[in-house]
């Protein structure tokens, strides 16, 4: 099984582009050959989709990589280093990045995985995407939906 997992806050304006990119798929029918999973803002729940049978993940999520609004890049987890520095992890403090560095040190299968990262224009309290971000969904669904077919 391939996975496009979206992680997000609703609640953070254009932090919720991974999370809008899979509705935006599961509202069209797009979900052919691969799940859209909403995993919100709790990186733990990557590990339960790192098994035997999962032939590769996709994880759409806005990320600041000083690029203009609404610019995409797509990585893997060698390609970038956190930046966020939580003492712990937990549902609250998410990094998807030492997530999947915890689960490699205890042995669970490692499927290719690449992220699509969205430079935000804001990351407020507001609920909603900026316009520079909405106006893209179709195309952020397309290329996220290619890219996980070329995994």
């Amino acid at each position: 099984m391939r996975y496009l997992v979206g992680f997000g806050n609703y609640t953070a304006c254009d932090d919720s582009v991974g999370l809008r990119i899979v509705e935006y798929i599961a509202e069209h029918g797009l979900e052919q050959g691969f799940r859209a999973l909403d995993l919100s803002t709790n990186s733990l729940n990557l590990v339960s989709y790192l098994r035997p049978d999962t032939e590769a993940i996709l994880i759409v999520d806005s990320a600041r990589m000083g690029m203009a609004p609404g610019e995409v890049r797509f990585f893997t987890p060698e390609q970038v280093e956190s930046r966020k520095a939580p003492e712990r992890l937990s549902t609250h403090e998410g990094d998807v990045l030492k997530v999947l560095e915890l689960a490699r040190e205890l042995g669970y299968p490692m499927p290719p995985i690449v992220f699509m990262g969205i430079e935000p224009e804001r990351v407020t309290s507001e609920i909603g995407l900026s316009k520079a971000l909405v106006e893209r969904l179709p195309a952020y669904a397309a290329a996220a939906i290619a890219r996980l077919r070329d995994l």
